[in-house]
């Protein structure tokens, strides 16, 4: 079951969010590390469900990292990460004749393997060009492939710091290339018309970071993405979808860390979204970053929560027989819903060994929208846990 329009946006996502708050240091540690999660979501909703079948994805994860000084300004990120899947995938959502929303599932459990390489180099410059220039320049090349799709994607990003480093200017530009084939093609017309078929994806970021004093750091940034090629879902009934789609976002975070206890911060972060399928969504997310010392041992504590709203897109519809030459799709990803998120992040740290525990809850619904929510019914939205344990040994 193909995921990987999943976690190619989940990856753009993280990119974004991941860029440096204030002006990035060269690391200078060897680094090992390993982490495992498992994602489980919850059964779909027996009295809203057609076929027998209501259990959905289970995931393992493997993740593994290693990380090293390569010369005087070099310093070279590699990953490695290993997923098992089960499960079972919705495969088309309709208003029965009572008016009913109903789901219909896959019959079939899936099982399925992911491997996904990563190599990222990154040059870091201290007083180039005579002094005048301290930043970044780093690349990307990323392999994914699973049972019936791969990818590779390249990408570059840069940092230029200024005001004596109270300023950082960050970009970024990356490309995929996708290609899909589909499992047991000859299951439906669907799957065998996405046989073979590609896509594109090229995504820009643009941002700036202002250390604003000793304790406050904010950073806004604007994001955009084309994809094009086949961007239906094979897997599901009645699924078409434009071939090409825009994305913009705008975010902004904040940083701001206060005296208590040994030293604490709190993350607020704001991301708009909008794309010409008349999606647009909100996400507001709150952090409390803890720092408690006990030496030999330090912790630290991080609860968070997240909000998420969308609308539907425009061609999304529970139609059971929808007209063959427009756009469709049941998809509960593409509907009006609400979200939310809470979790803690726990990490234990001792001489050059880190441990570390997160733990995610995530709820979603049609009536978690608040405003402009729908009538519609959407079994399909997904609830989910997910759970990781990381080790981590730096030299």
């Amino acid at each position: 079951m193909n995921k990987s329009s999943i976690n190619s946006l989940a990856a753009l996502a993280a990119a974004a969010a991941t860029l440096p708050a204030q002006a990035e240091s060269q690391p200078t540690d060897e680094v090992f590390a390993y982490r495992f999660s498992q994602y489980q979501e919850a059964d779909a909703p027996r009295e809203r469900t057609f076929t027998p079948v209501t259990e959905r994805y289970s995931i393992d994860i493997h993740q593994f990292r290693y990380a090293r000084p390569l010369a005087e300004d070099w310093y070279l990120n590699t990953e490695f990460q290993y997923e098992t899947m089960s499960g079972a995938s919705p495969m088309q959502t309709y208003e029965n004749t009572d008016g009913q929303s109903v789901l219909l599932m896959s019959g079939a459990s899936i099982d399925e393997t992911r491997y996904d390489v990563k190599v990222a180099p990154k040059r870091y410059f201290s007083g180039a060009m005579n002094g005048q220039i301290d930043g970044t320049l780093g690349g990307n090349l990323a392999l994914s492939k699973e049972n019936d799709y791969q990818s590779i994607a390249l990408g570059a990003d840069g940092s230029l710091e200024l005001f004596d480093k109270h300023t950082t200017l960050m970009a970024s530009l990356s490309m995929s290339m996708d290609e899909l084939s589909p499992s047991d093609a000859w299951i439906s017309d669907a799957r065998q018309a996405a046989d073979g078929r590609g896509k594109k994806s090229v995504s820009l970021y643009e941002g700036v970071s202002q250390v604003i004093d000793k304790n406050r750091v904010v950073q806004v940034g604007v994001g955009y993405t084309r994809l094009s090629g086949y961007l239906s879902d094979p897997y599901k009934f009645e699924d078409r979808r434009p071939d090409n789609r825009d994305q913009l976002t705008l975010n902004g975070q904040y940083r701001h860390f206060i005296a208590v206890g040994d030293g604490a911060a709190i993350h607020g972060d704001y991301r708009y979204y909008t794309d010409n399928w008349g999606i647009r969504s909100h996400t507001l997310t709150a952090r409390w970053a803890q720092n408690i010392n006990l030496m030999p041992f330090s912790f630290r504590l991080i609860p968070m929560l997240r909000y998420y709203r969308q609308t539907a897109a425009d061609f999304y519809s529970l139609e059971q027989a929808p007209a063959a030459d427009e756009y469709n799709s049941s998809d509960a990803r593409l509907s009006s819903y609400g979200a939310f998120t809470w979790g803690l992040e726990g990490k234990a740290i001792y001489e050059n060994w880190t441990l570390s525990i997160d733990w995610q809850q995530y709820y979603s619904s049609e009536d978690f929208a608040l405003v402009q929510t729908t009538d519609n019914e959407t079994p399909a939205l997904v609830d989910f846990t997910v759970i990781s344990f990381g080790i981590e040994f730096r030299h």
